[in-house]
Formats: structure tokens, sequence, C-alpha cells
């Protein structure tokens, strides 16, 4: 920034306070403290009024017993020039010039400054960058600002639909303390098979010790999301090996997303495998395979299968298709939930019998929630 001595102020019709503050900085008009910044030693003029109101470190730098206070120069080896100036320009007009390339040495001047304050533009910049897409590293580049709202946006995602964000290339690369506050999560929309199963992932990808330490981790958790139970007539077991489906229309006024379902699992086998597909007009737009342990071979019971997030829109027609291997379908007749605001059409006029479902995990999509 290039110095203007001996400056005089403007006073005219387009200027204002703000803009005259700011044109005080790094300006030797009525500057009574020279810092003397980074390793190149450039010269910045500044006041010690704007500094002192600001933080009380400039308080016990100037007004304390250090050596400074009797000093018009002030050495500050380990601050950039650019970020200097770019914090004083916050000091004198709350003007302030965020980018991810300054954004840490900005937050590191705060601190070595305590600018306290300076901390929330900080806060909100990171955390208008967070989206499904950019969540894992954001978490993890927060270890250093221990921002707790951008902790809470990026573990809202996460929770949201965690097997889209194990699958993500960035969660191999989070840091160990991230990847426990993900497990420690009181809510998540996965089951404790999938948890174990992205600490393996993460576990391959790190070679770090600990391991049954960050397994300890995995506890019984709730879901973050509505179990919808599904009543309906006359369930029983299925006849042959048909693929069965169960006809979806969404009747209430906002997308629902969908990360779950229980299945009635009934087979002498003891692993059970599940094959699921959700189609949207009739387009494939989810497919997983799921191998169940058959604990009870001598009863039904229930498993539950999740899946990365899928949103259902208003009045769109999905259908849910599952077969089952060993043959262990169970069918239903007239399918239906009941929800004060989720509401949903089941069946279809085609196949009388569809595939029996215990349970529907879901919720409104959270973006709808806003509104």
């Amino acid at each position: 920034m290039v110095t203007i001595p001996n400056r005089e102020l403007r006073y005219d019709p387009d200027d204002t306070i703000c803009s005259r503050q700011e044109s005080m900085v790094n300006n030797q008009f009525c500057s009574d403290v020279t810092f003397i910044v980074g390793t190149n030693k450039q010269r910045i003029y500044a006041h010690k009024l704007y500094l002192t109101i600001a933080s009380e470190y400039f308080y016990a730098m100037f007004f304390g017993n250090f050596v400074e206070a009797d000093e018009s120069e002030v050495h500050l080896e380990d601050v950039e020039p650019d970020v200097f100036l770019n914090v004083l320009r916050y000091i004198y007009a709350q003007q302030l010039h965020i980018t991810n390339d300054n954004l840490r040495d900005i937050f590191d001047c705060s601190q070595k400054f305590m600018l306290m304050e300076l901390k929330k533009p900080l806060c909100r910049f990171l955390q208008d960058q967070v989206e499904p897409e950019s969540a894992l590293a954001i978490f993890s580049r927060n270890r250093h600002f221990a921002f707790p709202a951008v902790d809470e946006a990026c573990l809202g995602l996460i929770r949201n639909n965690p097997l889209y964000h194990f699958n993500h290339e960035d969660f191999t690369t989070i840091d160990r303390e991230s990847l426990s506050m993900i497990l420690t999560s009181k809510q998540i929309n996965c089951t404790e098979d999938q948890l174990y199963s992205a600490l393996d992932i993460w576990e391959a990808a790190n070679d770090n010790e600990g391991s049954c330490e960050l397994r300890s981790l995995v506890k019984e958790r709730s879901y973050d999301c509505q179990k919808l139970l599904i009543f309906g007539q006359s369930i029983n077991e299925a006849y042959d090996d048909t693929p069965y489906n169960l006809g979806l229309t969404l009747k209430s006024d906002v997308p629902v997303s969908l990360y779950g379902l229980g299945v009635y699992i009934s087979s002498n086998a003891h692993v059970v495998s599940v094959e699921l597909k959700i189609y949207e007009q009739e387009v494939e737009i989810s497919s997983d395979v799921f191998e169940c342990p058959n604990k009870s071979v001598i009863t039904v019971h229930v498993a539950d299968l999740f899946f990365e997030e899928v949103v259902l829109v208003p009045q769109n027609s999905y259908r849910i298709w599952i077969k089952t291997s060993p043959l262990s379908a169970m069918v239903m007749r007239s399918p239906s939930v009941i929800h004060n605001r989720i509401k949903f059409s089941m069946g279809s006029h085609h196949n009388i019998l569809q595939v029996a479902l215990a349970h529907l995990y879901c919720e409104e999509t959270p973006d709808s929630k806003k509104n």
C-alpha cells in the first residue's frame, strides 16, 4: 500500500466517516507509531488510539510496562505486511478482504493481537463455503480455527448423509480428531456396521496407531431422521424369487429425504443378500447390495438398510425394488404410513402385492425446513 505523507483529510460530499478512517491506514498524517513489519522490514504507519481501542494487546503494549511504550517504532517480524495492513483496515474502518489463501494468516494475527471481534467475519467466510461437496475438507480445516458454528454446519451435513461423505475422496484425508468427532455423533444416518466400514477405509489410508481407541468410539446411537412405520394387510412370505416392488408417491408439499428402510428377513441362511434399487419415473437413482447377518433363523426380524440420501420430490412417482437371496422376501397388501406432515401414497394399480417393508427412515429435506 502506497504511503501518502502528511495527507490532509478530505471532506467532499461523497466522502464518509468510514472512508476517511480507512484513508488513515498506513498514513503518516497524525501517526504516532511506526511498525517495522515482516522479513523485508516494511514501514507501516499507525495510530495508537485506534489500536488501543481495538485490542487489550495494544493497550498493554503502549500503556503498560513494555519497552514499546516509550518507542516510536515497533518490530513485528512474524507478521507479513499485507496481512497486517488487512487487519489495520478492519481496525480503522471495519473493512476486511478475506480469501482462502489469507484466512489462516488473518486468524493467527487476530489471535496474536487479541482481536476477538475479528473472528466473526472469518467464521462467517468459512461457514458460507460449507456445502455437501466441501463439508469434509472444511471440517478438517476448521481444527485450526475451532469455530463452533463451522463444526456444526459441517457435522450437520455429514450426519445427515454420512454414506455420501464416507465414499467421498476427502474422507481419507481428514485428521484423526475430525474423524473422532464424526464417530462420537449421537445421531447419524447409518448403522454401526457402516461406521466400522468407514473406519476401515480411513485406517487403510492413514498409518496411525490407536485404531482400537477409535473403534471404541462407535457406540449405540440414534438416527438423525424419523422412523415411519409402514402398516399393511396380509403380510406373508413371497411365493417365488421374483423381485417385488413398492410404489411410492410423495403427496406432501415439501421434498423428503429418504435415508434407509427396514426389510423383513425370514430365512434359514445365516447371511441374506438384499439387492435394493430405487427408481424415479422408471429411471434408476439408487442402487445398493447389502449382506445382512441373519441373527435369528427361526423367526422373522427386521434389517435396517441405510444408503446415500435420496431426495423425493412432491407428486413424483418412485419405485422401491428389492430382491433377496436366498429367498426371504415378505409381501403385503395396502401399505400405508401415518404422519402429520409427511404424506405418501403407497402401492401400485399394476400389482396387488407389494414388497413388505417395516418402516422408512426419512425426514423433510433439511433445506426445505428453512422455508
